[in-house]
């Protein structure tokens, strides 16, 4: 075997050993209890497109609060509120909408245009310049709270009248689901 294969093979190893490492500590990042306010009712628009894009659909997570959240009495019987143990960056992907980003192509020519002026600028100025990302919404919320334990157990949005039914129970990540 080669110096250059055993290297190589080496570097393989190493690769393999921290991601490993990742996907044990990532795990580990410190978790809080949060409050997080789930739709219990789809939203509707009539243009599907736009649908996608801003509706929020049963599950979807609305807000998410830390511990303790002084909820209106309207958002107490709006919203199903479930105290979940995250961890910061699983607080914030449940209220994160699926994006994709824009190519140069896909933006208005008054977008573009505005594009080449602060390009123009920061040479004149002797500075880099890095545009702007520009996104487009794909679907309101990436994730969502899987409902079918609640509706199995025979929640019904009505129910949220006479309160909210699951304060006691804390749930983790094992009830988010990933849309498809």
């Amino acid at each position: 075997m080669s110096n250059k294969q055993k290297t190589i093979i080496g570097l393989m190893v190493v690769i393999i050993a921290l991601s490993g490492a990742y996907f044990i500590f990532r795990d580990s990042a410190p978790k809080q209890i949060y409050e997080v306010a789930v739709m219990v009712r789809s939203q509707d628009n009539p243009n599907k497109a736009e649908d996608m894009k801003t509706s929020l659909k049963k599950g979807d997570v609305l807000v998410v609060q830390k511990d303790e959240h002084n909820w209106s009495k309207t958002e107490s019987i709006s919203y199903l509120i479930l105290n979940m143990n995250l961890t910061e960056e699983q607080s914030q992907l449940l209220s994160k909408a699926k994006t994709r980003e824009l190519g140069v192509k896909e933006l208005s020519e008054v977008e573009r245009e505005q594009i080449d002026k602060e390009k123009k600028r920061a040479e004149e100025e002797g500075r880099d310049y890095v545009p702007e990302r520009r996104e487009e919404t794909l679907i309101a919320r990436e994730y969502r709270i899987d409902m079918t334990d609640f509706v199995e157990d025979g929640f019904k949005a009505v129910d949220l009248i006479s309160g909210q039914p699951y304060l006691e129970e804390i749930y983790d990540w094992s009830i988010v689901e990933r849309k498809k």
